[in-house]
């Protein structure tokens, strides 16, 4: 009898040290957070009902690096995105995002479930938003138009537009340059005059009056420049 009674009080002894020991505790995870390329401030991720605002590095063009201030058990699923973000398939849209920044994860997945990998690391990129810059080709009838932006050293071949019959009409044709990211100067400028028949295009508008100034603020708020305007007059 003695002995069938010290079985279980020993079984009992065992668990009561490794529990004080943390032996009946399940491992926990830091969430290792890198953040490449940011500028400005704002950026707030989330995970598991936790925020990490994450500032711009001291010195510029240095990686920020940061860790949530909670470890997460293993087993519990995790995903981090911008605070706020719409997400679809793991695919994370707006949220707390950089003023003129857009930050997304990089190839590091940033979900998945703790105990998966030894250590929970995650880097998100962030890059300067871009923003339209267009406007208005008038009285077009020549081939061959050619305009360049000096800021992306981008081309835009621009085509009369055309009736019916394939000939030209001289009606506004709608002016699409390649985006300019936030605080870049612009200045689009004819790099080729259009010919048969000969024509001479001037461009306006834009922030200087002469298709040029910077995507400010300004810019930003409205979305882009759409005030250029190209004006080709026969020869």
């Amino acid at each position: 009898m003695k002995f069938s009674l010290a079985r279980p009080a020993f079984a009992l002894a065992v668990l009561a040290t490794l529990a004080a020991c943390g032996g009946g505790g399940k491992a926990t995870f830091p969430i290792n957070i890198t953040v490449s390329g940011l500028q400005y401030p704002g950026l707030v991720l989330s995970t598991n009902g936790q925020d990490l605002p994450i500032n711009p590095p001291a010195t510029a063009g240095q990686d920020v690096t940061a860790v949530f201030p909670n470890q997460i058990e293993y087993g519990q699923v995790y995903e981090v995105i911008p605070k706020g973000a719409v997400v679809t398939n793991h695919t994370p849209v707006g949220g707390t995002q950089p003023k003129h920044q857009t930050c997304s994860a990089s190839n590091f997945l940033p979900y998945g479930t703790a105990g998966q990998l030894a250590r929970i690391d995650i880097r998100f990129v962030c890059s300067i938003n871009p923003y339209a810059l267009g406007g208005t080709v008038k009285g077009l009838t020549g081939t061959g138009l050619v305009l360049a932006n000096g800021s992306t050293t981008g081309t835009i071949g621009v085509s009369p537009a055309l009736d019916a019959n394939q000939k030209p009409t001289g009606a506004d044709v709608a002016l699409i340059m390649n985006s300019v990211p936030y605080n870049t100067t612009y200045g689009v400028t004819v790099l080729t005059q259009p010919t048969n028949p000969a024509q001479t295009c001037t461009v306006t508008g834009g922030a200087n009056g002469f298709g040029g100034g910077t995507m400010d603020d300004a810019a930003e708020a409205a979305g882009g420049v759409g005030n250029l305007v190209v004006t080709c007059v026969n020869n």
